[in-house]
Formats: C-alpha cells, sequence, structure tokens
C-alpha cells in the first residue's frame, strides 16, 4: 500500500508544471499566514527577552499598591525610608536601590525624528545590586554630577550618546562620560543619571518610582515580604523582578494574541479553500489517470492518501518560504518602538526555532485538511466512470 501511495504521489508531482499557476497560489497562501504567525509572534518573543534578559530572581521591586509598572508608581520620601529599613532589618547585607526616571527627547539614527527615552536616575547602590552590569566604554557616574551613562542598545540607535557627547536636559549640557551593559536587557534602552541630580535638574522632588531590594537569601526575602505584609499603612508591594518582566511581557502577548488570532484564523480558512480548489482541479484533470490506476489494483486509500500528500508537500513548501522570508528578514535586526506608553525601547529581534515549527505544523494541518476532501472524492470515485471521462 506504501508503495503504490509513494508512486501516485510521484506522478501527482510530476504534473505539477502543467497546473503551476493553482499550486502557486496555494503554497503563497500558506506562505502569507506562516510569515504573518511569525512575524507578529516574533515580536512578543523579541520584547520577552529583551525584559527577561537582566531580571534577576534575587532583587525585589517595591512599587506602590495598586500599581503595576515603575512608571505608574511613586514613593515619597517616608515611605522609601522605612522600605529601607524594612530590608536591613530582615537582613543586614541587603541592598537597596531608590530609583526614579523620567523620559527625554532623543534623536533617531535610522529616521532622523525625535523620540523619548527614559533617564534612570540611580545611586551608587544601583550598579551593586546589578551584578551583571559593566561600564564598557568611559567611566560610571560621579555623585552629585550633571552627567549620564549611555545604554549600549541605546548608543547604536540613537544620534548624540557617544562618550564625550552632550544632551541638553533641563536648561543644562550633560555629558555622556560612559557606555553600559547588562546582558542585552531593557535597561540597555535607558540613560543613567545621578538621582538626587535628576530630582533637582527636573524638580520631580524627593519621591521616587520604585525601590529594588537584594537579599541574601529565601529566608530573608520572606521576612521582608511579611513585614510589608504587617505594614499596609506604607501602602507597597514587593514582586520579583522576573516576575515584574513576566507580566509586563505577557500583558505585549495578549494584546498581540487579540488582533493577531482572528486575522490568523480567516487566513487559515481562505487557505484551506484555496487547497481545496487546487487539490478538486488537480483530479479534475487526472480523472482517467485516477480510473486506470484503480483498475490495474491500485486501492482507493493509496489514491486518496497521494492526493493528500500533494496537498501537504504545497503547504510544507509555503510554511518555509513564509518562515524563511521572516527569518531572514527580522533575526537580529536592530530595532526600537514604544512597546509600552511613549517611551522607546532599543531591541533586538529574535525569530525562535519554536515559533517557526510551531508555524509549519499549523500550515501542514492547512494542507491536511484542504486535501482531505478532494482525498475522499478521489478515492470513492467508480472505476467505469473515471474511465469513460474525457
Amino acid at each position: 500500500m506504501i508503495g503504490q501511495m509513494w508512486t501516485l504521489l510521484r506522478l501527482n508531482l510530476l504534473t505539477l508544471p502543467q497546473r503551476w499557476a493553482s499550486a502557486a497560489i496555494d503554497a503563497f497562501g500558506v506562505a502569507c499566514i506562516v510569515a504573518v504567525f511569525v512575524g507578529l509572534f516574533s515580536i512578543a518573543a523579541s520584547f520577552r527577552s529583551l525584559l527577561m534578559a537582566s531580571s534577576n530572581d534575587g532583587i525585589l521591586v517595591v512599587l506602590k499598591t495598586g500599581q503595576d509598572s515603575e512608571d505608574q508608581s511613586n514613593l515619597d520620601r517616608d515611605t522609601t525610608a522605612a522600605v529601607e529599613g524594612l530590608a536591613t532589618t530582615a537582613d543586614p547585607r541587603a541592598i537597596v536601590s531608590a530609583e526614579s526616571s523620567r523620559p527625554v527627547s532623543v534623536k533617531r539614527i535610522s529616521q532622523g525624528d525625535y523620540v523619548d527615552l527614559s533617564v534612570r536616575g540611580v545611586t551608587p547602590a544601583a550598579f551593586r545590586i546589578r551584578s551583571g552590569l559593566k561600564v564598557i566604554a568611559g567611566r560610571a557616574l560621579i555623585p552629585g554630577q550633571f552627567e549620564l551613562l549611555v545604554g549600549r542598545s541605546s548608543q547604536r540607535q540613537f544620534a548624540g550618546l557617544e562618550v564625550g557627547d552632550k544632551l541638553r536636559l533641563a536648561d543644562s549640557d550633560w555629558p555622556i562620560v560612559g557606555v553600559f551593559e547588562d546582558g542585552g536587557g531593557a535597561i540597555e534602552s535607558e540613560l543613567w543619571a545621578d538621582l538626587p541630580v535628576l530630582q533637582a535638574a527636573f524638580r520631580l522632588g524627593p519621591g521616587v518610582h520604585s525601590v529594588r531590594v537584594k537579599l541574601s537569601g529565601k529566608d530573608a526575602v520572606a521576612r521582608f515580604q511579611a513585614a510589608l505584609k504587617a505594614a499596609p499603612n506604607l501602602g507597597v508591594y514587593a514582586l520579583p523582578e522576573s516576575q515584574y518582566y513576566q507580566r509586563r511581557a505577557r500583558d505585549l502577548l495578549g494584546t498581540v494574541r487579540f488582533f493577531s488570532v482572528p486575522l490568523l484564523i480567516i487566513m487559515g480558512i481562505g487557505a484551506i479553500f484555496g487547497a481545496l480548489n487546487t487539490m478538486y482541479g488537480a483530479i479534475a484533470t487526472r480523472v482517467r489517470e485516477i480510473g486506470t490506476a484503480r483498475a490495474i489494483g491500485y486501492g482507493a486509500i493509496p489514491v486518496g492518501a497521494a492526493v493528500v500528500g500533494e496537498s501537504v508537500l504545497l503547504a510544507l513548501a509555503g510554511s518555509v518560504l513564509g518562515a524563511g522570508i521572516i527569518y531572514l528578514a527580522l533575526n537580529n535586526l536592530q530595532a526600537n518602538t514604544n512597546f509600552l506608553g511613549d517611551t522607546q525601547f532599543a531591541f533586538q529581534f529574535v525569530v525562535p526555532a519554536r515559533l517557526m515549527l510551531e508555524a509549519m505544523l499549523g500550515a501542514l494541518a492547512i494542507g491536511l485538511l484542504g486535501g482531505l476532501l478532494p482525498a475522499i472524492r478521489a478515492g470513492r470515485m467508480p472505476v467505469s466512470r473515471a474511465l469513460s471521462e474525457q
């Protein structure tokens, strides 16, 4: 039976040049679906990779109760001091980093327009709490000075961010004294400044957006979390940095799914009907061939399986084309966009192999469904009728 199916499948494929137009349309439709699927979900995968690259399970992010992101959170001086006191009580070796940020306008190299990047106000504790962060050019910030450190990703894509350049902020020139990297994470899309200087220059007041706390072990983390819960008047909560970033990535993935899944369903239905049309047309042009094969002993199952096999192979060809184009176009592409809010993130596109495999499996399912009904028709066709067809 397998030998019969393989023989018929080869004959089917040899006739493809005679109906290349319908076969090409079928494969192209599948390629478009795969390209849309891989392209859209690569955005979410790239953003998740960006956020998770520098996240650390050992670092807690303290935010205002009811707020999901640092931009929305606001902790006054007394609250910040209380959080630091609870952290050092839970663990005398705790590192506490109060941080704040605000958007500033910079020029994109690729498009020449001005967009917002975040300037993060930090203290020396911010460098100690992020063990993977290192200055790769120039030097670190000097506390009390109007100076900036620039993330490596931002430096690649925005103008005027080389060491020695000056950025005009709050009516003052801020020299760029160094470049830092942190494993390719989201923080490389930021500029860093001394926290008290940033607060004074932009009249932000003594409050901060978040407090990061690094503790020595799980027991210390549990004690600190319990202390926060025991002080509801503070109005804050803490969660691991990795969980904080996962939540932000999940929000984007949900948005992508909301808009892309209905589109992919519609395109998938169209591709299935395209495959049906192609395979019905293929059967119509080979009715006598099918009848002859049945007359000399080929069974209905090999005849139908050959039709399904051709449909699946066309879908496979289209999926490889679509996935290949997106991979070559996007993988490792340097880009920037405002995923959340108005602030730009500089990032590198990632096209995961798992995502391409899922898209190709979906394409094979389309080919299978598109060839199933024509295969049943071909297998059930009476031999006498097939041989009498002109």
